[in-house]
């Protein structure tokens, strides 16, 4: 009800208030525009927008390398609607102040394309030009959380939205021009941050992809073509979040234990090549960097291989737990058929 009283409020002081806000364009968007309009001038009524209309609240300046476009930022949010509720983030605190806090879950900079077209123009027009370290709190009109290309604010309200006008509190940690050579750089500090685990066996023969043998003893038999090997495995982020075991344990200990899941070894399908190789008896595919790690291994080896997203589930990622652009690492140990 309260939500209804508001609306009416803000039509009415729209009405109310139009030689104060900008001018209502006929189109798609009007009645959306005449809303906007006296939100903003009952909430921020002396904001200006930038050149294509977003309107800036806050605003810390940055110190890193500068935002440019065709690149990629890592980034902090929190979004809401023009009531306040939140609609969107990443870090886990605002995770456990709404109760959502899920330990299966990634939480931490996103990943965003600075492409034209990737994201909204509004968000664009707030983030080109920042510096890494740098932190706005914005205003974008729902006509400007189109994905969609124009010049001008005026060609944006002439096409239609679905989408909700957002106030994004946003926060730049790291842009870089290449994801795929930072996503490198990524994997190769971990590696030197653990000298415990990779040493001079490691293999990096495919771009993006190292493996480490973590067993004594390695056979150097190779597997033939359709031979069932059986393994147990353990996948993780860099940052150590566990995302996939066959391992009861271990999913226990990482808060990912699910009573529906049959825990245990798992049935492997050996191929011609390495993209061949499949998993269970339904023969599922898998990604090319867990390919890759089996097809360095041998009889009864335990090994590691870390790689980046092209490898492993690209700017898509996979579920709640692997995000975008996320480079991954999987322990996987060969082991005797289960009785």
């Amino acid at each position: 009800m309260n939500k209804i009283i508001k609306t009416a409020a803000y039509i009415l002081a729209g009405f109310v208030v139009l030689s104060c806000a900008k001018a209502v364009k006929t189109g798609p968007n009007e009645a959306e525009q005449r809303y906007f309009n006296a939100w903003m001038s009952q909430n921020h009524p002396g904001v200006q927008p930038t050149g294509l209309g977003i309107y800036i609240l806050e605003e810390e300046d940055g110190t890193g390398a500068t935002v440019k476009e065709d690149g990629f930022i890592y980034a902090d949010y929190v979004t809401t609607d023009l009531e306040g509720n939140i609609t969107s983030y990443t870090d886990k605190q605002t995770a456990k102040q709404l109760g959502k806090y899920d330990t299966t879950s990634f939480y931490g900079p996103k990943v965003m394309s600075t492409t034209e077209g990737t994201m909204p123009a509004g968000l664009a027009e707030a983030l080109i030009g920042m510096k890494e370290g740098g932190r706005k709190k914005v205003i974008i009109p729902s006509w400007l959380m189109s994905h969609m290309s124009y010049d001008t604010e005026e060609e944006y309200l002439a096409s239609s939205s679905s989408s909700a006008s957002t106030i994004y509190d946003i926060t730049v940690r790291t842009y870089t021009d290449s994801i795929q050579l930072h996503e490198i750089n990524l994997i190769e500090d971990y590696i030197k941050k653990n000298p415990q685990i990779f040493n001079s066996k490691m293999v990096n023969d495919t771009t993006g992809f190292y493996y480490q043998p973590l067993s004594e003893n390695i056979s150097t038999e190779k597997f033939e073509k359709d031979t069932t090997i059986y393994i147990n495995y353990t996948g993780r982020l860099l940052n150590g979040l566990v995302f996939d075991t066959t391992i009861e344990k271990v999913a226990k200990d990482n808060g990912i234990y699910s009573s529906s899941r049959t825990y245990g070894p798992t049935e492997v399908n050996w191929g011609e090549k390495y993209d061949d190789i499949t998993l269970g008896s339904s023969k599922s595919t898998v990604i090319p960097g867990f390919a890759l790690t089996l097809w360095h291994m041998h009889p009864m080896e335990k090994g590691m291989g870390v790689f980046y997203s092209p490898l492993g589930y690209s700017f898509n990622g996979s579920g709640s737990s692997i995000p975008g652009y996320a480079p991954l690492i999987f322990e996987i140990e060969i082991v005797a058929k289960p009785k």
